[in-house]
């Protein structure tokens, strides 16, 4: 069985999932392994008051490759998507691509990833340093850089190598993110609409 991810509001909302999962039991055979299960308490729980029949995780909790909870949360999603994304750059630099080559790996293979974490966890000024060093390691198999990077990102009909400025997509990704939340909801109360307003204020 796939994993899934269930929120809950209220005590109640947990006693419905209660019985969803004896009933799904019943028809399907299959039973819910609650020592596997973890619960991330957000706001205001009381565990003490409100007994759950899941284990709680007092530090973080992954949902769909991206941890969420307390402090360091948006740290540790962002160095574990990286770390993976520079073990597949490495097994790329294997092969004697050329530099259009290598900007055509990381539009597919890193920007895409990274997008998806963004659209979630913005990333921080270290996050965006690490990127920029990560993809012109890349580049030029070595840490000294051959050819100026505001050259590299530059278009070929501007005189530069058509690389990927991927943490300038990254942040406008974010921002494209919020706006459409923004616009798409009908609810000012709703809390896609006041968080897409938190990060598109300016500070």
């Amino acid at each position: 069985m796939q994993v899934v991810s269930v929120f809950c509001a209220d005590r109640r909302s947990i006693q419905e999932l209660e019985k969803t999962c004896i009933e799904f039991g019943k028809v399907s055979g299959a039973k819910i392994n609650s020592a596997k299960s973890e619960t991330l308490l957000l706001g205001h729980w009381t565990p003490t008051k409100d007994p759950l029949p899941f284990p709680i995780k007092q530090d973080f909790l992954k949902i769909l490759v991206v941890w969420f909870g307390g402090e360091g949360a948006v740290e540790k999603s962002w160095e574990e998507r990286l770390a993976k994304t520079k073990k597949k750059l490495g097994l790329w630099s294997l092969r004697k691509l050329t530099i259009e080559g290598k900007s055509l790996v990381l539009r597919i293979e890193t920007l895409t990833v990274l997008q998806y974490v963004e659209q979630v966890r913005p990333e921080q000024p270290r996050t965006v340093k690490a990127i920029t060093r990560m993809i012109f390691y890349f580049i030029w198999n070595s840490k000294m850089d051959r050819v100026k990077r505001e050259v590299m990102f530059k278009t070929h009909d501007r005189g530069g190598k058509g690389v990927a400025d991927i943490a300038s997509i990254l942040r406008g990704t974010f921002v494209c993110h919020c706006v459409r939340n923004t616009l798409r909801s009908e609810d000012e109360s709703h809390v896609g609409f006041l968080m897409a307003r938190f990060f598109l204020l300016p500070t």
